[in-house]
């Protein structure tokens, strides 16, 4: 990771995961061919970012990857990057970044994937909210997985991100002494994996969002 400032040292930090663009999203393989799946990758990861850039209470952002390009994509949309030596999952690479980031002592770290592209400040800020010390959740849509997840202090339990993983640290906080928080927020829950999160994100209200993110590709639209 490279040297930050002074300044960045302590309070909140955000902790994003993020795979190279080839191996990202290929569950929507049915909906979007290859060059599409990698323009809205990029186009959610940089949303993301930038929303969290966005946010004061936010002192830095680092995105872990093994992807030399994903990397350089991250540091020019103005994170940090810490570097994985193999794509070994997301839990493993905020696990490893985890270890990395408290050269910077860190209060906090929020931990959340790079296709969230509902995000929002005043979201995040509702999050940020939550007590400390202590565990912050926010479920995805079904209540299966977690898209956010923020602990206080950072390794107070270990990021399990991947299948019912919204359940794991529930039990990881328990286990640890604590009553996790669980905070509900629509703008958070809705994570692209599967053709049918695309078709939601297509149909939500404020979002003219797909057409946001794919201003880069004016032809993005899903396979028929």
């Amino acid at each position: 990771m490279a040297d930050v400032s002074a300044s960045q040292h302590g309070g909140t930090w955000a902790l994003v995961p993020l795979k190279s663009s080839e191996q990202a999203k290929s569950r929507l393989a049915s909906a979007l061919d290859a060059q599409q799946r990698s323009r809205l990758f990029f186009a959610m990861a940089g949303h993301v970012i930038r929303t969290l850039r966005a946010c004061d209470e936010i002192q830095g952002v680092a995105v872990a990857t093994s992807s030399q390009q994903v990397a350089a994509f991250a540091a020019a949309a103005g994170a940090l990057t810490v570097m994985q030596p193999a794509d070994l999952g997301m839990s493993f690479a905020l696990s490893s970044a985890l270890d990395t980031l408290q050269s910077v002592k860190p209060s906090r770290v929020l931990m959340l994937p790079g296709d969230l592209p509902l995000a929002t400040v005043a979201s995040l800020q509702q999050l940020l909210a939550a007590p400390q010390p202590g565990i912050a959740i926010v479920p995805d849509r079904q209540r299966i997985g977690t898209n956010a997840l923020l602990c206080s202090p950072p390794q107070i339990i270990a990021p399990t991100f991947g299948g019912r993983s919204f359940e794991r640290h529930l039990h990881a906080a328990t286990a640890a002494g604590m009553t996790a928080n669980i905070v509900e927020l629509p703008e958070l829950a809705l994570d692209v994996d599967e053709p049918e999160d695309l078709a939601l994100l297509q149909q939500h209200p404020a979002a003219t969002a797909l057409q946001a993110l794919s201003h880069s590709d004016p032809d993005f639209a899903p396979a028929r």
